[in-house]
């Protein structure tokens, strides 16, 4: 999820008061972000991808003031109509088909603005845009533009300066040579001719998503902005188009439309006009199980930057243009949530006619999880899926009989996992680049033929654990499963033995009542070699099913 780094300076001019940073690291987390510590300027925050217009200063400051009822009111964003035309030539309908557009003017590229911008603009690229492919944002100084704009395309041997090159150079070079386009050549893939941005001078503004043109570099000295987004979305253009429009307005600049010509229709961008919901507070009680007026739900949406007004039994919302995560009346409940506080809704057990509870095994699990964490190992989760290489190959094991995906979308992913270990030293084998020791757990399900009965395949419960350090022995993982047994009094009779991917004479198993129940060593050479290992690893899986069978008796 995208972070963000926020300079405090920054933000209070924005809030137009003093806010204390400690303040800010207990109210923010309640907006449903993540605190991530301060630094010299400000503090970091992790917001999540379903709130990109928090993603700048501007928009911080702006859910902020109404989240702490400073500002409860919605923004209100007027655009001006200007004679301001772009034309969208058909030849980019089979590749970037999408184009909106608008003029900010009046904007002062303060240091601060500038840095949030681009921010705001590599932010958006990653997540709502995909890494560009599905939208690409061009920011332009407006005073050499000449109108009409043209969106179009042009073949490789096509020329312009690009920005921050002394010399012309050809759509294939960029494309090929320059860092930029390495990089994002792949959105424009199986293209016979590439997108570009003209003004009615063929000078060029832009070759979306790749790079701007030097024509019309913005500098400290720009005050008024072109504003070019492409895609393949049409509503994700449309909606990142707002919030670069909001932000600007945010910073006291004036807002134009543009008059946007396609091959079959006519559009005028942006529109930052409020979009119209109807709420049932009868549905929010419902779902939060709160008894809410309704006079107290819309305060609580007005918290989030909506409008509200109560209609009877229901309440008229007017959400704001810049909120794209609004797409279902669930998405307004949530928000009720967020102001409300969920540290304030008490949790009860429904008025029901059944007894229910928590399974058995997942509280069993439950408390091995918190045993193992207090010896330093770290959780993880792997895929139920896997394929033979993996499972027996890398694992120095003979093939076994498994669980089949019918029909599988990938060769990686084609059967379900017998043993939780492979998972476990594939997370070592990706890891390899961080410091020693590294020590891992998981506790999941397994999925094993029944060859005694016609019942097929069956899940089971299984712990894995590896321990990978210089000093790693088997020694130390035996010493951890008798642990883990003492613990919970259970006495097994350990043997010589176990599965093949431990070494001989450094693996056992360990059985109650003649059954297995934990098989742990040394891993072989062969294996660590397999998955690109250099320190030595010792393991362990146990039953978990057996061990609450026995633990229980």
């Amino acid at each position: 999820m995208p972070v963000i780094n926020v300079n405090l300076a920054d933000l209070q001019e924005m809030l137009g008061r003093k806010v204390a940073i400690e303040e800010l690291q207990e109210r923010l987390p309640m907006m449903g972000t993540s605190w991530e510590g301060p630094h010299e300027d400000g503090f970091a925050l992790e917001v999540f991808p379903n709130r990109p217009d928090l993603m700048s200063t501007e928009g911080l400051a702006r859910a902020y003031a109404s989240f702490t009822g400073e500002k409860p009111d919605p923004r209100r964003y007027r655009v001006k109509d200007s004679s301001y035309v772009a034309v969208v030539d058909e030849k980019t309908q089979k590749i970037r088909p999408y184009f909106v557009c608008a003029v900010a003017k009046g904007v002062d590229f303060s240091d601060s603005l500038i840095r949030s911008i681009i921010q705001l603009q590599e932010k958006l690229h990653i997540t709502h845009g995909r890494k560009r492919r599905k939208v690409a944002i061009g920011l332009h100084n407006l005073k050499p533009v000449q109108f009409p704009v043209t969106y179009t395309t042009k073949p490789p041997e096509f020329k312009f300066r690009p920005l921050g090159e002394r010399f012309d150079k050809d759509l294939h070079w960029m494309l090929t040579e320059m860092p930029k386009g390495v990089e994002y050549a792949w959105t424009l893939e199986g293209a016979e001719e590439y997108p570009m941005i003209l003004d009615a001078k063929n000078m060029v503004l832009s070759m979306p998503p790749i790079i701007n043109g030097e024509y019309t570099r913005i500098d400290e000295a720009t005050r008024d902005v072109f504003i070019d987004i492409t895609g393949t979305d049409m509503k994700a253009i449309t909606e990142t188009l707002n919030i670069l429009c909001t932000t600007f307005a945010d910073r006291g600049a004036e807002i134009y439309s543009v008059e946007v010509m396609y091959p079959d229709k006519a559009i005028k961008t942006p529109d930052l006009s409020p979009k119209m919901w109807r709420l049932s507070n009868q549905y929010v009680n419902k779902t939060l199980g709160l008894k809410l007026g309704h006079t107290e739900t819309a305060m609580l949406l007005g918290k989030m930057g909506h409008g509200a007004e109560v209609v009877g039994d229901e309440i008229d919302v007017q959400i704001p243009c810049y909120r794209t995560d609004i797409m279902h009346p669930i998405d307004l409940v949530e928000d009720v949530a967020i102001a409300y506080g969920y540290d304030k809704i008490i949790p009860n057990i429904p008025p029901i006619h059944t007894k229910a509870g928590e399974d058995e095994l997942e509280i069993f699990s439950r408390y091995i999880r918190n045993f193992i964490i207090g010896f330093g190992h770290m959780e993880v989760v792997t895929f139920m899926l896997s394929n033979r290489e993996k499972l027996f190959a890398k694992m120095s094991i003979a093939n076994e009989p498994l669980a089949e995906v019918e029909n599988p979308k990938m060769e990686g992913y084609n059967v379900l996992r017998n043993r939780l270990l492979p998972g476990l030293m594939e997370v070592l084998s990706l890891n390899k680049h961080h410091p020693y020791p590294q020590s891992l757990y998981e506790v999941d399900d397994v999925v094993l033929l029944d060859e005694k009965t016609d019942i097929g395949a069956k899940s089971a419960r299984r712990l894995a654990i590896v321990q990978c350090h210089a000093k790693a022995s088997f020694s130390d993982i035996k010493a951890t499963m008798l642990a883990i047994l003492e613990n919970l009094e259970v006495k097994a009779e350990v043997e010589e033995g176990g599965w093949d991917c431990f070494i001989d004479g450094r693996r056992l198993v360990a059985k109650v009542n003649g059954e297995p129940l934990c098989w742990a060593g040394e891993m072989r050479p062969e294996s660590l070699g397999a998955w690109g290992l250099e320190m030595p690893v010792a393991a362990l899986e146990m039953d978990i099913d057996l061990l609450k069978k026995v633990v229980k008796s």
